[in-house]
Parts: C-alpha cells; sequence; structure tokens
C-alpha cells in the first residue's frame, strides 16, 4: 500500500516538474529575448542608461519568476504532506529527520563541492 502511494506521488511529480521547468525557461527565454531585441540600440547607451533598461526588463520578467517559485514551493509542500501523510508516525519522523539532515548538509561547502563533482546527471 506504502509502495503504490509513493508511486502515485511521483507519477504526480512527472507531470508538474516538467511543467515547472518549461515555465522557468519561457520566463528566462523572455527576458534574454527583450535584452537581444534591442541590443543594436544598447550599443548606443552609456552603462547606467543600459543598467536602467535592464533593471527594467528584469522587474518586468520577475513576477513570472516569482509565480513559478510559488508554485514550485507549493508543490514541494504538497509532496512532503503526502509523503508524511502515508506514513506511520515513526516513519514520517524518521523521514523528516533525514530530510532535516539533507538540507542542513547543503548548506555545507564540501557536500556542495562533492555534489557538483558527481558524474551523475541531476534530473
Amino acid at each position: 500500500n506504502l509502495m503504490s502511494q509513493i508511486e502515485q506521488i511521483e507519477c504526480g511529480l512527472r507531470l508538474m516538474v516538467p511543467a515547472l521547468i518549461g515555465r522557468i525557461k519561457k520566463v528566462q527565454s523572455g527576458f534574454v529575448g527583450r535584452i537581444a531585441e534591442d541590443w543594436v540600440a544598447f550599443e548606443r547607451q552609456s552603462d547606467e542608461e543600459l543598467k536602467g533598461v535592464i533593471g527594467e526588463a528584469m522587474k518586468e520578467e520577475m513576477d513570472d519568476m516569482v509565480s513559478v517559485f510559488v508554485d514550485a514551493n507549493r508543490l514541494r509542500k504538497s509532496v512532503i504532506a503526502e509523503i508524511v501523510g502515508a506514513l506511520s508516525v515513526y516513519q514520517a519522523a524518521l523521514f523528516l529527520e533525514g530530510l532535516a539532515q539533507f538540507l542542513v548538509g547543503l548548506r555545507d561547502r564540501e557536500v556542495l563541492g562533492e555534489l557538483n563533482r558527481s558524474k551523475i546527471p541531476i534530473s
């Protein structure tokens, strides 16, 4: 029963994560596209004017990016809640303890260095 619940959670993630990644790529390409469109005009501007134009493009794309991150955060919370809900109290405590240790480990520069040197693709 636990495995079928975990498989359902995984199936949901396989549907949601690509959509979030697609939205992030769309926002990023929109930002780059805005900058690239007027690149020739930018060459005639001073550094301060250029910073202003890029800053304006960033402000406009930021709302879309924030929306994607809010949705990703909701997904993260719901997945954790679904996993914990599928477990016994003891299993849930062990899972949350392991998750906390993992997150603390991400702040360790040595652990991050090992992760970056890893040959296993993260996808």
